[in-house]
């Protein structure tokens, strides 16, 4: 989500692996006589002087139980303060994905915040867990009337709305329309906002989920859980869905991690 999307400045993916210092490296790999949980990475990209990193768990049977992305220490105190707009990063993610519906994550940083005013506009990330490919997700422009065609809605979680005219109720460029929970806490009288969870649509399809959470969260003792409204139907049948989203910080790698976890096969 971005208040000014046609200015927002995407930042490309980094094109080789690049681990040291960041996640440590995949975990054991598999032993065909032991099988253990595994973690694989994918590519590193660079924030400011820092780094991210796409990952995800599986289990000892190879089915995943968390998808998120990991970013430094460095990462967070190197922030860019332009453009006021944001700033998108494509995190790429590794092959055992595939068991998911997440194609990609788009890890973005709002330095003021966007619209609407005195609800979001505090600076903020995005994290937009993708279930699109990336060259379909840069495609969509402002107002793209294809963001106009809803899915079912079976499809989002009873409840959720997509307010018109304004962000998140528009369809944003290399993003699509965005969907809220009006009875999240920034929505009520004398709320605020800290973290929420979105979902985003095009084309008639759910095309990506979105824990939103503020810059202020993120200290050394964040250890933030909440659980992700369900629709009745899934978009994508026959593969793992989060029930429960986390923010939190990993004290051994001096890492912080937002993450959807608990999957299910849906």
């Amino acid at each position: 989500m971005n208040a000014q999307p046609t200015y927002f400045r995407r930042i490309p993916r980094a094109a080789t692996l690049l681990v040291a210092g960041l996640g440590l490296l995949t975990a054991c790999g598999k032993n065909d006589d032991n099988p253990q949980p595994t973690t694989d990475y994918g590519p590193a990209v660079t924030i400011g002087t820092g780094k991210a990193i796409g990952y995800i768990k599986s289990d000892a049977s190879g089915n995943p139980t968390e998808i998120g992305v990991r970013f430094n220490e460095a990462a967070l105190n190197s922030l860019p303060a332009t453009p006021t707009t944001g700033t998108m990063y494509d995190v790429a993610l590794p092959p055992s994905a595939a068991k998911t519906p997440f194609d990609h994550i788009s890890f973005d940083w709002n330095p003021i915040g966007h619209e609407p005013a005195g609800v979001y506009s505090v600076p903020h990330f995005d994290a937009h867990f993708y279930m699109q490919t990336m060259s379909a997700q840069h495609a969509i422009t402002l107002d793209d009337p294809k963001g106009d065609i809803f899915p079912a809605t079976t499809k989002l979680p009873s409840g959720y709305s997509t307010p018109p005219n304004v962000v998140p109720g528009r369809t944003v460029p290399m993003m699509g329309r965005h969907w809220v929970d009006p009875t999240s806490p920034e929505y009520q009288p004398g709320g605020s906002f800290s973290s929420t969870f979105i979902y985003g649509t095009y084309d008639g399809r759910v095309t990506f989920l979105e824990p939103m959470f503020t810059k202020a969260m993120l200290t050394n003792s964040v250890n933030f859980t909440a659980p992700i409204k369900q629709p009745q139907v899934y978009e994508v049948s026959g593969k793992y869905y989060p029930t429960n989203y986390t923010i939190r910080y990993d004290a051994a790698a001096k890492e912080y991690v937002v993450s959807l976890t608990d999957m299910v096969l849906r």
